[in-house]
């Protein structure tokens, strides 16, 4: 009874790792001259490769796994088993945030259908800094969908990371100029002129996450200009730079865009 019930474990374990890495589970190596491996032994073994491989495509690393099991008989005659489970990892793509997940699946068997539907979803992010993520952390627990949740975590951190090596890029290149107050893996970008004491921009590059799990980048400029050069600016030309900038991100790009405005700030 106890090989039985690992192996029903092992099934569910086996069909919940299929579903978040899209099926793409690699079939186990054979070897010739050793007798094949009993089948727990072959299902555990495939567990493991799963996992590691979901870690490789995806940035997101399991650390934790634990289910628990209850059944009863519904009054169809089928069998409802209800699993809760106790899932826990990170995801390093870019900046690192550990994961913890509690959830409950609600399996109902008959003779003529199978059913499997994840009742409650509740999820804790650290840290938990970004506020738009943290609204869609909310929005996923609502919506009980675990794809939408990881494919989103992933496509965050990758942005993330971007960021943050497009920032180091550009303090390297520009020491002078590019001013880092928070670190490259914050958000903004301070840019100072060499020879215009006083002259900043600022770049704020925000990661935004939307109803639907798109995940996008946002990027706006904000102006620190001394009074006397606005007294002298007749043409507005500090009131329609936010909108200019807009304009060169969809001309440009992200990484043109930011040089343009280093060379325009790093002009004699």
């Amino acid at each position: 009874m106890a090989l039985e019930q690992q192996r029903l474990e092992l099934r569910a374990l086996r069909a919940e790792i299929a579903a978040l890495r899209g099926r793409l589970e690699p079939e186990p190596d054979g070897r010739s001259g050793q007798a094949p491996p009993q089948p727990l032994e072959a299902q555990l073994g495939r567990s493991e490769s799963g996992l590691s491989f979901l870690s490789r495509l995806t940035g997101v690393r399991i650390t934790e796994y634990c289910v628990t099991r209850s059944s009863e008989r519904a009054r169809n005659g089928g069998l409802r088993v209800l699993r809760k489970g106790h899932l826990a990892g990170d995801c390093c793509a870019g900046i690192n945030i550990s994961f913890q997940l509690e959830f409950q699946l609600l399996e109902t068997q008959s003779e003529e259908t199978f059913t499997v539907a994840i009742t409650d979803l509740s999820i804790i992010l650290e840290p938990v800094e970004n506020k738009e993520l943290s609204r869609f952390v909310a929005r996923t627990e609502e919506k009980r969908d675990l794809f939408l949740f990881f494919r989103s975590l992933y496509f965050f951190q990758e942005w993330c990371e971007y960021r943050k090596r497009t920032f180091h890029y550009f303090k390297e290149k520009h020491p002078k100029v590019v001013q880092l107050p928070e670190g490259p893996a914050a958000d903004a970008m301070v840019l100072q002129s060499p020879s215009v004491p006083g002259f900043e921009l600022m770049v704020v590059w925000r990661v935004h996450v939307d109803e639907e799990g798109k995940v996008m980048p946002e990027l706006d400029l904000l102006t620190k200009i001394p009074e006397q050069a606005l007294s002298l600016d007749k043409k507005n030309v500090v009131t329609q730079a936010p909108r200019c900038f807009r304009t060169l991100l969809r001309l440009l790009g992200i990484e043109a865009a930011l040089a343009s405005l280093i060379e325009l700030v790093n002009a004699e």
